[in-house]
This record gives C-alpha cells, sequence and structure tokens, in this order.
C-alpha cells in the first residue's frame, strides 16, 4: 500500500477530532469532486448520472470515513468507492452504459466530424460489451492515466490481476470491434 503524506494524514486526524463538522471534509471534496466526475461521465451517457453517482461516492465517503485506515491516502481511498459505486451501477441498472472514448489517446485524430462520431460510437459499443470490472480497468487506465499499481489499490487486486485483466479487455476490444465487422486497425 502506498504510504500516507503527513499532510494528508494531519488533515484527517483532524476530520476525526472535529467529528465531522464538514470544514476538512468539504476540502477533501473540493479537492476530489471533479476526478471523480470525471471518471463517472466517461461511464455513464448524461450529466445527471454522472452528478448522482459522484454526490453518492461522496456521501459514502463521508458515512465511512471513520473505516478509514490510513493505509493509503485519501485520494486512492475515494476513486476505490467511487470505482466500487459505479461497477455497482452497472451491475444493478443491467442495462451497460457507454463511455465517452472521445480522448483514446492511440487514435488518430480525424478533422471529418463524421468519421469521429462513426468512430467514438464503434468504441463506446465495444467497450459496453466488457464486463463491468474490465470496463473500469479500462477507463482508470486509458483515461484517467493512472499507472497499473494505483488501479491494484483502487480495486483491491494485485498489479498484475490489472495488467492481466486490461491486456484482456484490449485483446476482447479488438475482437468485438471485428466481429461488429470493422476493421480494428483503421479506428
Amino acid at each position: 500500500m502506498s504510504k500516507v503524506c503527513e499532510k494528508d494524514l494531519l488533515r484527517l486526524e483532524k476530520l476525526k477530532e472535529e467529528n465531522r463538522n464538514g470544514t476538512t471534509f468539504n476540502e477533501l471534496v473540493l479537492e476530489n469532486h471533479q476526478k471523480i466526475y470525471s471518471l463517472f461521465r466517461r461511464m455513464v451517457q448524461t450529466h445527471d448520472e454522472a452528478d448522482d453517482l459522484t454526490q453518492e461516492t461522496f456521501i459514502k465517503v463521508y458515512k465511512n470515513f471513520s473505516k478509514f485506515k490510513f493505509q493509503s491516502s485519501p485520494y486512492t481511498w475515494i476513486y476505490r468507492i467511487a470505482v466500487n459505486t459505479g461497477i455497482n451501477y452497472l451491475r444493478g441498472k443491467k442495462v451497460k452504459q457507454f463511455f465517452g472514448l472521445e480522448k483514446v489517446k492511440n487514435l488518430p485524430s480525424s478533422d471529418n466530424p463524421v468519421v469521429s462520431d462513426e468512430r467514438n460510437t464503434v468504441l463506446r459499443q465495444a467497450v459496453a460489451k466488457l464486463s463491468p470490472k474490465q470496463q473500469m480497468v479500462v477507463l482508470l487506465r486509458s483515461f484517467q492515466e493512472l499507472p497499473f499499481k494505483q488501479i491494484a489499490i483502487i480495486t483491491d487486486s494485485t498489479e498484475n490481476a490489472v495488467k492481466v485483466n486490461f491486456s484482456h479487455a484490449l485483446k476482447s476490444l479488438k475482437r468485438i470491434i471485428r466481429n461488429m465487422g470493422v476493421n480494428y486497425e483503421t479506428l
């Protein structure tokens, strides 16, 4: 597990001592809100869904703060809660949502908006066919640009398991795209 920096430890201790009066908790929310919202915005189709999931995450953080074990940074802990919230949402809804894949790095850009929209549609449909865990690993690695070690902490897996999961997800994406009748190389 990663070390908790002294600043985080002091702030968290202060939060516990203040009996959750909101001051320090508000700082945690302000520091992490945009990152968590961005994670959910790529997972679901609408702003409202992403906003609701972000709010649900911070409610869970607030309610479960006494369970925080100081074995990781608050950021990692909050991300872990967000990832679990997202996976549960996808499973509970039973209709997989599409990720916004506009920022996938290795894709050539297109000045033609029609081509770009078609590419994004294909990619969204392909990613939606992955398991929720594979979707989350792809999202955290490709869009949030987190290292495998951080993803392992967030998903409560080993680093090697995350790498294997990511590799399987990429292979599955290639197969899914090929089965959709699209040449993977031209995306």
